[in-house]
């Protein structure tokens, strides 16, 4: 959203101009573009943005955007309402102006006042939002609209004003056909010599910051480079929308943008190794190993106890202290109300029993380090968000702390600001995560390990007894071990019991086949992390069809959405991130109707795909009706585009085992055939 982009900008800035030299601005359709009702190379395409232009002029104060966009389909109509966020009192909203281009060429103005709504208020710190609607929009309209943010001027640096640092984000849900950006960065922040300009930006660490750095990714032969005037102009073309794909990894990592963004001017190398050294600084202080931590860690331990017993009876202590992540944050007045302050210290948080999940993962490693394990501490990026780029000397990329065990000759990686996270298991968010971390010779980087697919297993058991009239009864029993139990068990401390619920049966109704209905019956092991989460739930419906004396059933009863997902996809642009490698194990009894047999029934199958994956499928007759056992290992988490092919082809040939179908037979019905 635009607005996260102006906030995230040291500032944003603005030209005024007239209402004449707006009106200058918009453009006349042509007879092609009011006739247009699909964009002919990408079809499924609910919009086109026909121009967009973004500039931000920090010599004269101020940023301004225009789009004119085709409305294709109605679901492209919420293009029509505009937000735009900006700082109460340092920025004002300088101008807007849009209209609405009919089909048949009529134009109707935006003539509504915008609302400009209080979005957040910190201290005297107001954050505003204006919201603007285009009237009458329709499909086969034409939105366009322009608006302009603007600053007063600040002393104190060289341009006479404050200096911004854009992000362009050139990939967005739609295709643009034309594109133009440009930034005027203050006077001195494109020179190698500090402080050129009088301008200079403090860091949290003190280190001022005196130069302008900019990261790309941009289509096939495109750079960016400042011109001789030291402004940066960047013209594009036909851009496709983002990729909409199962599976995907962070788009965040995948678009087109520009981010410009201060540095002191090192290189990677320097200032990874730099930001290392400030998180050994930074966690040393806090982490401190002082007599009261010393103390605490003696109470929980005994001398007896082997390394690895000792850290996993201090996981347990820190775990069941309350993890403000997912409770609620006290605020500096509650407090101090309490006696409390804000932690600045593992003390701190082991007194007040209560810390966010970075302070009680340092009380952990504080405590570890106490009881005489060598421990060390990992930043690492937030795998649902994005992925490491050290092109990018951007710390705040790094948003999760880890923890690394030494033990038995071995690392072992730690996530104790998760809740609910058992001794040895990491959020998947956590694991294959590049950042920097603290190794025994000093600072360094690394990736964080990917999880094994034991780790992460999922076992469904059906006990159904089909009617002779096709439809079941039954009971489902689910165990969960790893992430999904850590799923479950961290929504359940963020909401109440029906909610859990609710969210649950929901998830029940992607598992069982069209026809059936799944409801949650009761948990096990909620709270109790030692053990695999337990689920019961109770089904009813008609997963088949009769045809006259025979029923007809699937095979596999449970459904799986990665083969769903990778058979309707022909073909891939970006790399597959399933998260996690896991593996499914099903069962499944039917209990067939007085006077039915089973007429025909898949045979077993073992469907490989070497180092990767596998799927096995065995039934089998008993006394007690039809037994169907499956299991889906997979062993893989990312995969390239190239080896999509292969992937598709497991999941076809899975699909094909899985929609076979049981066939059971009244009386002799099945004789002569």
């Amino acid at each position: 959203m635009r607005s996260t982009r102006f906030l995230c900008s040291l500032v944003a800035l603005v030209f005024l101009a007239s209402f004449a030299s707006l009106h200058a601005q918009f453009q006349k359709p042509t007879d092609q573009e009011l006739k247009m009702t699909a964009d002919p190379q990408y079809p499924d395409a609910a919009a086109v943005i026909l121009n967009m232009e973004e500039k931000t002029d920090d010599i004269v104060h101020y940023t301004s955007t225009y789009k004119r966009i085709k409305i294709l389909k109605d679901s492209a109509k919420e293009m029509a309402t505009v937000s735009l966020g900006y700082l109460r009192g340092g920025m004002e909203v300088a101008a807007i102006q849009g209209r609405t281009i009919h089909p048949d060429g009529s134009i109707t103005d935006l003539a509504v006042k915008p609302a400009d709504l209080m979005r957040a208020k910190q201290g005297e710190i107001e954050i505003h939002e204006v919201v603007f609607n285009l009237p009458s929009v329709e499909t086969g309209s034409i939105i366009e609209y322009y608006y302009q943010l603007r600053y007063a001027a600040k002393s104190g640096t060289g341009s006479g004003g404050m200096c911004s640092n854009p992000v362009w984000e050139i990939q967005g849900n739609y295709p643009v056909r034309k594109a133009h950006y440009s930034f005027a960065p203050c006077p001195g922040v494109l020179d190698s010599a500090a402080g050129v300009g009088g301008f200079g930006i403090m860091d949290e660490h003190g280190q001022m910051l005196y130069n302008l750095s900019w990261y790309t990714h941009l289509p096939a032969g495109k750079t960016l480079q400042p011109s001789i005037a030291k402004r940066f102009d960047l013209d594009l073309s036909d851009i496709p929308p983002l990729p909409n794909e199962a599976w995907m990894p962070p788009i965040e990592s995948h678009r087109y943008e520009v981010r410009f963004y201060f540095t002191a001017g090192n290189t990677a190398d320097v200032y990874w190794a730099q930001q290392a050294r400030y998180l050994l600084g930074d966690v040393n202080r806090f982490a401190d190993t002082s007599n009261a931590i010393k103390s605490a860690a003696a109470g929980i331990v005994s001398p007896s106890d082997s390394d690895l017993d000792k850290a996993k009876k201090l996981y347990s202590a820190i775990q069941a202290l309350d993890n403000t992540d997912f409770s609620r944050a006290k605020g500096r007045a509650e407090l101090k109300a309490r006696g409390f302050r804000v932690a600045k210290r593992a003390d701190d948080t082991w007194n007040q029993k209560s810390g966010s999940g970075q302070d009680i993962a340092l009380l952990y490693l504080a405590l570890l380090r106490a009881a005489g394990l060598n421990a060390y501490p990992m930043k690492v990026v937030d795998r649902r968000y994005n992925t490491f780029n050290p092109n990018y000397l951007e710390a705040n990329q790094l948003d999760s702390l880890v923890i690394i065990l030494e033990v038995g000759g071995k690392e072992v990686v730690l996530d104790p600001a998760e809740k609910m996270c058992p001794f040895g298991l990491v959020s998947w968010r956590h694991s294959g995560a590049g950042g920097i971390r603290q190794t025994s010779s000093g600072a360094g980087s690394g990736i964080t390990p990917l999880l094994p697919y034991a780790a992460n297993t999922l076992t469904r058991r059906a006990t159904l007894t089909i009617a002779q009239d096709g439809s079941v009864t039954g009971k489902l029993n689910f165990t969960f071990i790893g992430q999904q139990a850590l799923h479950w068990r961290q929504l359940a401390l963020r909401v109440d019991d029906p909610a859990v619920h609710n969210d649950f049966d929901r998830w029940l109704q992607t598992q069982v086949p069209a026809g059936t209905q799944a409801h949650l019956v009761s948990f096990s092991n909620l709270d109790n992390t030692a053990a695999g989460l337990t689920a019961e739930a109770s089904v009813t419906g008609t997963p088949g069809s009769v045809a006259g004396k025979r029923i007809l059933l699937p095979a596999a009863f449970f459904t799986n959405g990665e083969t769903r997902n990778f058979t309707s996809e022909a073909n891939r642009q970006l790399p597959v991130d399933m998260e996690y490698a896991a593996q499914v194990k099903d069962g499944v009894l039917y209990h067939l109707p007085a006077g039915y047999t089973v007429e025909a029934a898949p045979a077993a199958a073992n469907i490989p795909w070497p180092n990767h994956a596998v799927y096995v499928f065995k039934p089998a007759q008993s006394d007690n009706g039809l037994n169907i056992g499956t299991a889906l290992t997979r062993a893989f988490t990312i995969l390239d585009p190239g080896e999509y092919g292969q992937l598709r082809d497991f999941y076809q040939k899975v699909a094909a085992a899985t929609q076979q179908q049981v066939v059971l037979t009244a009386g002799d019905a099945a004789k002569g055939n």
